[in-house]
């Protein structure tokens, strides 16, 4: 067994049990809006981007059709942008509970996105990432805002209490999802700014 192979088994594994657990544990999971939005949809979109990351390893050819598809990683993005913009409509919420189509759609749109999120980030120039992830994490802390200010419940399957809850948790996520973005670009910036010394004395 060559090495791709045992890194793809590697991540093709938490990535199925992650989606199983989605899956099997929806009940509990969606008895509370706030493990709905904060714990299980992430677990959709990370089990997809494991997914993507062992087809990757596993299938070459698919992996360059997507990088040739989606050269700058625009498409991967955009797709950030609507899934999740849908996905905090607290009546698509709402559906998903209620019918099995929109909750296929749910499993199928994040996974999706977790499938191609990390070849587009990987793909895309830090002004175009800073771009889309800062529009998701505003839209997310916009939506986390008025999920606390709303004096009444947006989700009839929900409390307002379990809706302030999650407003908080979406703040908070935007901040943490802000802050992890700017760490991962540091080395960047460093040799940028390194290399930008460099020519300056020369």
């Amino acid at each position: 067994m060559s090495a791709a192979t045992r890194g793809a088994r590697q991540l093709a594994l938490p990535a199925a049990v992650l989606v199983a657990a989605a899956l099997l544990l929806r009940g509990s999971l969606e008895a509370s809006m706030a493990l709905h939005m904060a714990l299980q949809l992430p677990m959709i979109a990370i089990g997809g981007a494991l997914a993507g990351l062992a087809a990757a390893r596993s299938a070459p050819r698919l992996a360059l059709a997507i990088a040739r598809w989606d050269a700058h990683g625009l498409a991967g993005l955009v797709w950030l942008l609507l899934s999740s913009a849908y996905w905090m409509v607290p009546r698509a919420l709402e559906q998903s509970l209620t019918m099995a189509l929109a909750e296929a759609g749910k499993f199928a749109s994040l996974f999706l996105l977790g499938f191609l999120l990390p070849g587009a980030l990987a793909r895309a120039a830090a002004v175009i990432q800073l771009f889309f992830l800062g529009n998701f994490c505003a839209m997310m802390a916009i939506t986390g805002m008025l999920y606390q200010d709303m004096p009444q419940r947006l989700c009839n399957a929900y409390s307002l209490d379990d809706q302030v809850v999650t407003g908080v948790g979406l703040v908070v996520a935007s901040i943490g999802i802000a802050a992890a973005w700017c760490v991962w670009q540091l080395p960047a910036l460093a040799g940028q700014i390194a290399a930008a010394g460099g020519d300056g004395t020369r």
